[in-house]
């Protein structure tokens, strides 16, 4: 099987824990909010919901960070992984996750949810989920020690809306 290479390690995609192929799309940087990506791609998952809860991973094998954290927004959920060399990778996905506390869906624009992990990021298709197309966005930049204008460009590449 083919992988997308990054400075943390090996992109998977996983559905339901079982390793699916994929084709890795290169993207261009956007030259007015993400000039300096070194890198930046889209993941495409086609799913036909059959009313079964699943889960759709995007994960980087044996990542090696030293940090981690959520940098969502809005309509993008996105997790940072920082490494000792000063280097930043996002993986994002187009989603509002959350529950209000009488247990309806925080954004209704959406009819699945997504999940932070620990080396990755994933949708998870509801019972009630119609969409059939899911797109991770992943990117990444070198030199981003106390650069808060560099490092802020992989929360826009791994935005999927962002072109």
């Amino acid at each position: 099987m083919k992988y997308l290479e990054t400075p943390f390690g090996k992109v998977k995609i996983l559905m339901d824990d079982l390793e699916i192929s994929y084709n890795a799309v290169k993207k261009q940087p956007n030259e007015r909010l993400c000039p300096d990506i070194v890198g930046r791609y889209h993941i495409g998952v086609d799913f036909i919901p059959d009313g079964k809860e699943h889960e759709i991973k995007c994960i980087v094998e044996e990542i090696a960070c030293s940090e981690r954290g959520p940098e969502s927004g809005e309509m993008l959920e996105c997790q940072a992984f920082y490494n000792a060399d000063h280097w930043k990778l996002s993986i994002g996905v187009e989603c509002e996750t959350g529950f209000l506390p009488d247990g309806r869906r925080w954004s209704t624009k959406y009819d699945y949810d997504a999940k932070y992990l620990d080396n990755g990021m994933s949708y998870v298709i509801l019972e009630e989920t119609k969409e059939e197309h899911f797109v991770f966005g992943i990117a990444w930049i070198d030199h981003v020690e106390d650069d808060l204008a560099r490092e802020v460009q992989t929360w826009f590449a791994a935005d999927i809306t962002v072109d």
